[in-house]
């Protein structure tokens, strides 16, 4: 290959490629295309799982080991924190989790209540949310933070930029390989935002049709919010981090503890504290056995595929768009603050938000005023909990008003990594590319949903798993080689 090939040309290049070649298939090929899709997704996770559940293990210890260490007096640049405590853990939380929390609050915890994965000495209620600790804690936030980590020290440390390929070893920097490495890392963060867009838009319509008794809603509906989100979000990006996304993510973070408060607060199950306290010794305590699927822990195969497998692989494929952005606010901060602020705060905060749902929905279930039958489905859970709650109404408002900000945040980050990989890794992209990748999102979601509606985007998901496995091989090289860096150059 020309040895002048330029790399960002090129990944852009392959990823409106992909995106053609991806619709076109889906709309000309749909059942083989489909059943390529799946198979491949199956075969990933059934042969590379465990890999991933070490890879996981690895990466929480690795964090806290370097927070623990010397290592974590290191600051990342010079001067003061660019953002203020709060703004920072608000923005991180709303890029890294956002709607999905909204998504899994009751319908998660409630499905492990009711099909407990193993024999264990807990009650169903805390083990259910055990589990949920397992899924949403300190192993997603470690492959956000550790890629976050790696990518700030190269970028405030030694100078560099915020493109993936700049993590490449000098021997390994070839134009052709620092292309497909950006090529994998723009396609992940492109599916991962219309996977993103399209779950939380239809949790968002079915949620108004349900409350609102507009039954056609959910149907029709869908691409006009697709488009207002698409809209917002691209403004937000536009306006910038300190302007925009800041602003924003502080109001969801504010709303979202309103809804938690008033959940608390107005539900039936007052012990919150102790079963959150609880839970997490039981969690920490089996964390590494878990982690490992060993001993007293171990869980079917059939389980592991469809939950842990699954979501370790969505996080890996999340992981470097997230920390890309982490790294973009995390100026001035020392490594220590970072683990605390990427691993710790949004776990515990994580926990809290599982415990309070959770509690409540089987306090619900107990005492037979819902069955966990009607908690089942990711899009109205939460919403039918709110249905018997006093003041309900005001849940369900503001739950809605959420989901939507929410979507907002996930895109307009997406929209600002993009442009950061388009202008050369530069941490302030020109608006152009804010507004054309703005533009695009919406193009490739409403495509998604018009050729395909729910099924396209499951083999979007699909799609996001398998690139999990090629960037789970790039973020062991990146880590391995980091840890290498700091063994032999303390001073970065």
């Amino acid at each position: 290959m020309n040895s002048n090939l330029n790399p960002q040309r090129t990944s852009f290049l392959f990823t409106l490629l992909f995106v053609v070649t991806f619709l076109g298939s889906s709309l000309f090929l749909p059942e083989g295309f489909r059943l390529a899709l799946s198979q491949g997704t199956a075969f990933t996770l059934e042969y590379f799982g465990g890999f991933y559940l070490v890879l996981g293990l690895g990466a929480v210890l690795v964090m806290v080991i370097t927070a623990l260490s010397p290592i974590g007096k290191i600051r990342l640049g010079v001067g003061p924190p660019e953002y203020s405590l709060l703004s920072w853990i608000a923005m991180l939380y709303s890029t890294g989790m956002g709607a999905g929390l909204l998504l899994r609050a009751v319908q998660e915890p409630v499905y492990y209540f009711a099909n407990p994965p193993r024999s264990t000495y807990l009650e169903p209620a805390d083990f259910a949310l055990q589990y949920t600790f397992f899924h949403w804690g300190l192993t997603p936030w470690a492959f956000y933070g550790l890629f976050g980590l790696i990518m700030a020290t190269r970028l405030y440390n030694h100078k560099g930029n915020l493109l993936v390929s700049n993590l490449l070893p000098s021997g390994l920097k070839k134009p052709a390989l620092a292309a497909i490495v950006d090529f994998l890392v723009t396609v992940g963060t492109l599916l991962g935002v219309v996977a993103a867009v399209g779950l939380g838009s239809r949790q968002l319509l079915i949620s108004v049709s349900t409350w609102a008794g507009m039954e056609h809603l959910a149907d029709n509906g869908g691409y006009l919010l697709v488009v207002m989100v698409g809209i917002l979000a691209t403004i937000s990006a536009i306006l910038g981090v300190k302007t925009g996304i800041r602003l924003l993510s502080n109001a969801n973070i504010g709303m979202a503890t309103i809804l938690l408060l008033m959940t608390w607060l107005m539900g039936s199950e007052i012990g919150v504290i102790g079963t959150f306290f609880w839970v997490l010794g039981g969690y920490l305590w089996e964390f590494i056995p878990m982690s490992l699927n060993w001993g007293e822990a171990k869980v079917s195969e059939g389980f592991l595929t469809d939950w842990t497998y699954f979501y370790w692989a969505f996080w890996l494929a999340w992981a470097p768009f997230t920390g890309i952005f982490i790294a973009r606010i995390s100026k001035g901060r020392t490594i220590r603050q970072f683990v605390a602020g990427t691993l710790v705060i949004p776990a515990m905060g994580t926990f809290l938000w599982f415990t309070v749902f959770g509690s409540n929905a089987f306090a619900l279930i107990d005492n037979e005023t819902l069955y966990a039958s009607e908690l089942s489905s990711i899009y109205n859970a939460l919403f039918r909990l709110f249905h018997v709650f006093p003041l309900g109404w005001l849940g369900n408002g503001i739950s809605l008003i959420l989901i939507f900000t929410f979507l907002i945040t996930s895109v307009d980050s997406a929209i600002f990594v993009l442009s950061m990989f388009s202008d050369h890794g530069k941490l302030e992209p020109q608006k152009r590319y804010r507004l054309f990748w703005g533009i695009s999102i919406v193009l490739v979601t409403l495509a998604v949903m018009l050729i395909g509606k729910d099924q396209l985007l499951e083999s979007v998901s699909q799609l996001l798993i398998l690139i999990a496995f090629p960037v789970s091989l790039l973020f062991l090289g990146f880590v391995s080689c980091w840890l290498y860096g700091l063994l032999y150059n303390r001073n970065m």
